[in-house]
């Protein structure tokens, strides 16, 4: 699962390029990144790896391009975070883009069989299985759109979550019918998104009471000294008890708080749906997950409770 913090995309891009700076020696580089742009909350290692790869695959596909060119641009459009990479390289064939992603699947070395690369470029086939994998685990999106000899653009794109409420998403909960000063128990380990949780719950319009747990053991003596209407809960935590721990003990408690589980963990995302079918008082998100997703599963948390004291 990533570890995600809060940094300055410019910095990471200037990073990056200064990693590969003596590959694009001999490249047009051209570099679009725009001012002003939000922090991104991500994995920055995870981050990092993905551009290098994705880069570093744009110096492989022009390395026979008689003027080599790479665009590296960064902008901000419809909740999401753009970082489009774009060669004017040997491009991919039609019939293998399905297949880019998977897991040891090249075309470079022994599998160049056109002739695309400089002989020396070899490929195990792994870089842009983990880009994916990287960029899956941050609920984003990677597009890519490629002419044989023209020229590829990947477009790797991560949802903004901002460290607050902006004005409109204020006054649009503010017209809607949500709950107010409620109590809650925020189980969370990474502090950045810790931060930002407590900084929606607890700003207008809500004004909900939270508590913070770092750890499941934390989590469950707050429980017992205190009365909670909902319970945000990470899965994955530091120490012996987890996220399920943690849920188990509430459960033999209080049988129908709300518990909403925010978590990225491959495995239990596929345990948690038979979860689901069995709790009426559970629901799951992703990590990251934006701020109006986030307060918007809350808030059906605490009506379909309403609903079912009825």
């Amino acid at each position: 699962e990533p570890k995600q913090e809060f940094f300055k995309v410019r910095e990471k891009v200037d990073m990056v390029l200064s990693l590969l700076k003596k590959d694009l020696e001999q490249i047009n580089l051209i570099k679009e990144v725009k001012s002003g742009l939000p922090d991104l909350l991500a994995d920055p290692g995870m981050i990092e790896h993905a551009l290098v790869n994705v880069i570093q695959n744009a110096i492989h596909a022009v390395s026979l391009i008689k003027n080599p060119k790479i665009i590296v641009r960064t902008n901000c459009q419809k909740g999401y975070f753009h970082f489009e990479i774009e060669d004017n390289g040997c491009g991919i064939p039609k019939e293998h883009l399905k297949s880019i992603y998977e897991p040891s699947f090249t075309l470079k070395g022994t599998k160049d069989l056109t002739g695309s690369y400089q002989n020396t470029i070899k490929g195990t086939g792994y870089g842009l299985s983990n880009v994916k994998k990287y960029i899956d685990q941050h609920n984003g999106i990677i597009k890519v759109d490629s002419t044989p000899g023209s020229g590829t653009r990947f477009i790797l794109s991560l949802p903004i979550i901002r460290k607050k409420l902006t004005p409109y998403e204020v006054n649009e909960f503010s017209d809607s019918d949500i709950k107010k000063g409620k109590s809650i128990l925020l189980v969370e380990d990474e502090e950045s998104i810790a931060d930002v949780q407590y900084e929606i719950l607890t700003q207008e319009p809500f004004n909900h009471n939270v508590d913070i747990a770092p750890n499941g053991r934390d989590a469950i003596n707050m429980f017992d000294r205190n009365n909670y209407d909902l319970v945000s809960l990470d899965y994955l935590l530091p120490g012996i008890e987890n996220g399920m721990d943690v849920y188990n003990y509430i459960r033999k408690e209080n049988e129908s708080i709300p518990v909403l589980f925010i978590s990225g963990n491959i495995e239990f995302l596929e345990s948690i749906k038979d979860l689901q079918q069995k709790d009426l008082y559970v629901m799951h998100l992703s990590k990251p997950c934006q701020n109006k997703t986030y307060l918007d599963s809350i808030n059906k948390l605490f009506d379909k409770g309403s609903e079912m004291k009825k």
